[in-house]
């Protein structure tokens, strides 16, 4: 019997269900791994913060008050700090570490604890705190600058009591950020090795808690550092919320972990995010975005993972909102914070 052969249309149609089939059966998938369920966990969680005396003069505030505050109101004693580029070889050749100096000086008085990031894209925008000098120069030029930088820093720094660990580069393998002529693999292989010819330490390389399935960064490192983002905002779709649970990062280190195992949060959102800098959005604006309630969700839900060392991000708000803004409600939750945490890991 003959059998008329499908058309056009049918054999469209066809292909349309498959590929609607299959693009459901991904994107089902996909929902299930950002919701993969959460392993229970007993560990307790150490929490320090990341401080950049830079972007708390946005605010118009004095740094360095702020810094002590944190060391010694809310008792910090784990923190995250910089050797911006620009600020710490501000003309080509010519260092100025007085401002690192305070910072890792007042941090070793109080026996605190630091990862100390060094490289050219470090934590804050633009991600990439490029000296003026180096503009116009080569990617191999820059390069070649880098590494100079990189060297002149570990080797002042190495034997620093408060400096324990390194980080090298800020979520290198991540476009987030304004950087131009980007450098890659290579050249952050090289910053590695420099800091491993002159000091011991544990070095920390960085990725998107979200974004990334870490293996590069993994492998690169002794410790992973992640981010860890319970939404985003965006100028075409605005605030986006991640449909995703604390089992997903869990998941995700049970990936990598004949890799890596040493995996900690260097960047837990605990500050606004939107359209404008905080400091030029209104207390609505902010508000949306971050208040106590969303705060303590996202400790609560860092502490789920059980990854037991996680970096607040967003200190400096917190402080300008007490000081400046009258609000201390942030500032209070965050010592009540580490104190807690202090207790657990004594």
């Amino acid at each position: 019997m003959f059998t008329k052969p499908p058309t056009f249309q049918h054999r469209l149609r066809r292909n349309v269900l498959w590929l609607f089939f299959g693009l459901m059966v991904v994107l089902s998938v996909f929902f299930l791994f950002l919701n993969y369920p959460t392993r229970p966990t007993t560990k307790e969680t150490m929490f320090g913060v990341t401080f950049s005396p830079y972007y708390m003069q946005e605010f118009g505030v004095d740094w360095k008050k702020a810094y002590t505050a944190i060391l010694d109101d809310l008792g910090v004693r784990d923190l995250r700090l910089s050797a911006y580029w620009n600020h710490t070889e501000p003309s080509s050749g010519s260092f100025d570490f007085s401002d690192l100096d305070y910072q890792l000086d007042q941090a070793a008085l109080r026996n605190a604890h630091v990862i100390l990031a060094v490289g050219r894209k470090l934590p804050r925008w633009p991600e990439c705190h490029d000296p003026e000098w180096i503009t116009g120069s080569s990617r191999s030029e820059i390069e070649a600058q880098l590494l100079t930088y990189v060297d002149t820093v570990v080797q002042k720094y190495k034997d620093h009591p408060a400096v324990t660990r390194w980080q090298i580069e800020n979520e290198p393998f991540f476009w987030f950020g304004v950087c131009d002529k980007t450098l890659g693999l290579s050249t952050l292989k090289k910053e590695i090795a420099i800091v491993r010819k002159y000091s011991p330490k544990p070095i920390v390389v960085t990725d998107s808690g979200e974004w990334s399935f870490w293996l590069p960064a993994a492998w690169e490192g002794d410790v992973l550092g992640i981010s860890m983002y319970r939404e985003s905002w965006n100028a075409l779709l605005g605030r986006i919320p991640f449909p995703i649970s604390p089992g997903f990062y869990q998941k995700k280190a049970d990936i990598i972990s004949p890799v890596q195992k040493n995996i900690i949060v260097t960047e837990l959102q605990a500050e606004p995010w939107g359209e404008k800098p905080i400091a030029q959005m209104t207390r609505e604006e902010m508000t949306d975005s971050m208040d106590i309630a969303k705060f303590e969700s996202n400790v609560s839900f860092s502490q789920q993972t059980g990854f037991g060392e996680v970096y607040l991000w967003g200190v400096e708000w917190w402080y300008w909102m007490k000081t400046v803004q009258g609000d201390s409600s942030f500032w209070d939750t965050g010592r009540e914070i580490f104190n807690v945490s202090h207790q657990a890991t004594q």
